[in-house]
Order: C-alpha cells, then sequence, then structure tokens
C-alpha cells in the first residue's frame, strides 16, 4: 500500500530529513492563506497515490496567493489517471542546484534489502536504467549488519559527492533503510533529493510503499489514508465540507433554485422568511457571521454557485460590524476570477442588497463591476424572484 506524498513527508520530518514547508488543504482559500503565509512561490501538487503527476498535469506552480487558489480550484475535484483528487500539498517552492535520486527497497532474488541512489533524479529511476544505467549505483544491504556508515559513504561517493555533502547524503541513505525497516515498507524512496543553493539536501518528493502483509501493525497511518480517500469531491456533502472548512456557520441546501448568502444570523432569516412567503423556493441558505470578510464571502459565493441548482443568488448585507466597501470588493474578487466557470454553468443571476457602514463606497464598488445593487430588501427579492421564474 503506497502513502500520499504528505504523510511520507512527514515520516521523513521524523527521521531528520529535511522537506519543504508545506500543508495539505482541499479549499481553494486555504491554498490561498498558507501561500501567503509563507511569502514566497509555492507549488501546488494533487495528492494521489499514482507516479508521474508533473507529467500528468498534477503539479503547478504559483507565484502569489490568488495564483494559487486559482490552481486549487482547477486541481480539486478533478482526477489523474481516473483517481480523484480530494487534497492538495501546497509546499515552498524549493530553489534546486542538483537533483538525485535515493532509494531503499527488497531484492525479492537475493533476499535482502538493496541501496539504490543516482545523481540524475528528477526523472523515473526506469528512465534513468535505460539510458544511463552506469550512473545507477545499487549496493546489497547485509541484513545482520545493516547499511553501514562506511557503505553509506561509498555509495554518496560513486555518486560524485565530496566532504560534507557526501556526509550529509549517507545520513540521509541510512535514514531511508530505518524507515524501511521502522515502517516494514517495501519500497523508500526521495526523487528528487534536492541540493538546494544553502547546500543542504531537500526531499522535494518522497514515496513509501508499505507491506500489505503488515498494515494490521499501522493502524494510524492506514486510517488517514482511508480518511482522505474518502473526503467528498462533489454534491452535498463536499460544499458543506468547504463551508466547515472556511468557518461558514450556517450552509444549508433545500430545494429550489434561488441561493441566499447573508451576513448574519437575523438577516438571513428575514430573508429566507421573506423569499418563501413572497413564492420562492429557496435552494441553498447560508449565513456568514457577524464579522464576515472580503475572502469569505468570496468563499461562501464560491462554495453556494457550485451548486448547479442555483440560478439566482441573492446576497443581503447590512453594514454593522461590516463594512460594505469590503463586501463589495469580495463580490467583485469572485466574478473576476471566475467568469469562465460562470459562463459554463449559464451565468447565474447575482441580486444584492447592501445597506448599512459605507454603503456608498460598496455601491460604487458594485457598479464598477456592473453589478447593480439594491437598497430596500423586498425590492432586491422581488427581482430574485422575477429572475428565478424566467429560468
Amino acid at each position: 500500500m503506497r502513502l500520499y506524498e504528505f504523510q511520507a513527508k512527514k515520516i521523513f520530518a521524523d527521521h531528520g530529513i529535511k522537506v519543504p514547508n508545506g500543508c495539505v488543504v482541499n479549499s481553494p482559500v486555504e491554498a490561498g492563506k498558507i501561500t501567503e503565509e509563507f511569502g514566497v512561490p509555492v507549488a501546488v501538487k494533487a495528492q494521489v497515490l499514482m507516479g508521474g503527476r508533473g507529467l500528468a498535469g498534477g503539479v503547478k506552480f504559483a507565484q502569489n496567493p490568488d495564483e494559487a487558489q486559482k490552481l486549487t480550484t482547477h486541481i480539486l475535484g478533478g482526477s489523474l489517471k481516473e483517481e480523484d483528487i480530494n487534497c492538495v500539498l501546497v509546499e515552498e517552492k524549493i530553489p534546486i542546484e542538483t537533483e538525485y535520486f535515493a532509494g531503499v527497497t527488497l531484492d525479492y532474488h537475493s533476499k535482502t534489502p538493496v541501496v539504490i541512489a543516482s545523481s540524475r533524479g528528477g526523472v523515473d529511476i526506469e528512465k534513468i536504467a535505460l539510458e544511463h544505467p552506469a550512473e545507477i549505483v545499487k549496493e546489497k544491504i547485509h541484513p545482520p549488519l545493516g547499511l553501514t556508515d562506511f557503505q553509506a559513504r561509498r555509495i554518496a561517493k560513486k555518486n560524485g559527492l565530496k566532504g560534507r555533502n557526501m556526509l550529509s547524503f549517507a545520513t540521509i541513505l541510512k535514514s531511508l533503510y530505518s524507515m524501511l525497516l521502522d515502517l516494514e515498507a517495501t519500497l523508500v524512496e526521495v526523487n528528487p533529493l534536492a541540493l538546494a543553493a544553502d547546500g543542504s539536501f531537500i526531499a522535494v518528493d518522497a514515496k513509501i510503499v508499505l507491506d500489505d502483509n503488515a498494515l494490521f501493525r499501522h493502524h494510524e497511518l492506514l486510517s488517514e489514508l482511508e480518511a482522505y480517500k474518502k473526503i467528498p469531491t462533489e454534491g452535498v456533502k463536499f460544499r458543506k465540507s468547504l463551508a466547515e472548512k472556511a468557518e461558514i456557520p450556517t450552509y444549508i441546501e433545500l430545494s429550489g433554485n434561488i441561493g441566499i448568502i447573508a451576513d448574519g444570523a437575523g438577516t438571513g432569516m428575514l430573508t429566507l422568511d421573506l423569499t418563501k412567503d413572497l413564492g420562492g423556493a429557496v435552494e441553498t441558505y447560508c449565513e456568514l457571521g457577524g464579522r464576515a470578510t472580503p475572502e469569505l464571502i468570496e468563499e461562501a459565493m464560491n462554495i453556494v454557485l457550485s451548486n448547479g441548482n442555483i440560478h439566482v443568488l441573492l446576497i443581503n448585507l447590512i453594514g454593522g460590524l461590516n463594512r460594505m466597501d469590503e463586501m463589495a470588493k469580495g463580490i467583485t474578487s469572485f466574478l473576476s476570477k471566475n467568469t469562465k466557470r460562470l459562463e459554463l454553468v449559464g451565468k447565474p443571476e447575482i441580486i444584492v442588497r447592501m445597506s448599512g457602514t459605507l454603503e456608498e463606497e460598496g455601491r460604487k464598488i458594485l457598479g464598477e463591476a456592473g453589478i447593480g445593487s439594491f437598497d430596500n430588501i423586498y425590492d432586491a427579492i422581488e427581482k430574485a424572484l422575477e429572475l428565478s421564474r424566467r429560468s
């Protein structure tokens, strides 16, 4: 059984092998926040149990939070070679000087563990074996002795390493062998093992394959693996999980074609009741809590409009704790990032009612983006009902 990359990297780090700073997410907004925290370009990597992700489009690079959010939106919910993508690993993009390959596996012919290493990392080991067989170092490990210091240093030296780099590489080989034994694994591999500009080795990728016959002794890893496999990638459960991740207090799906987003519980319930009393059918009710942010309303729109039954989205905002200019920025930000997506689902109509703190500034921002707004809640609901009946 193969582990996810993020699982393998956690184990690598626990065994003293340096890995990039990273975080597993299953929400585009989370990806943007993590990228902002890192403050550097990042790699957005689909977490699947297959190889060759890079060639299949499962690894992308982002220069800023907005780009990371867009890439995550594109990757999540998709698939690679028929495997669903439920989460992504967002991690620092590492400046690489040289790429190496290092791995420990079992040789079933000789019935011994074997170390495989090469100075040509970054590509499949099978390709290295075909094109550059002389540049692969392969040595058996004597089971009673294990991987000795002198053997690990010899392998590093054969890969052209000297001095401190040779010692660091040898230490990594010994750690890989230790993991193989501790986890009862059949393969522990890092490709590429990057020699960074500061002279340190970093595991840019990580692969661990456990022996199926020993899984009953590794319940924690198995449970974590199964949990990520079962994360929904579509439907109401998926949307509810996204709302929970975004810390949206209330997200409910009913039966209709109108979506409601409100910035408070009282505002939201009033909007829901009036819409139903006036003959409307509400599909989604989403309440953001008393103190919303531009990012939160953007994420709420992303979640609500991923429901294909929504023909009209009614957003009701009252500026008490919330500033209407900031709410307007969240709305326009979502629309600017999702133009093509909205066209694909038939351009749901968006009705905005805002009143309160800095409402004139908010209306101006919406108007400049071509979005009309209402002051009176009845007018906004009647317009939403009119548009919903047309669809």
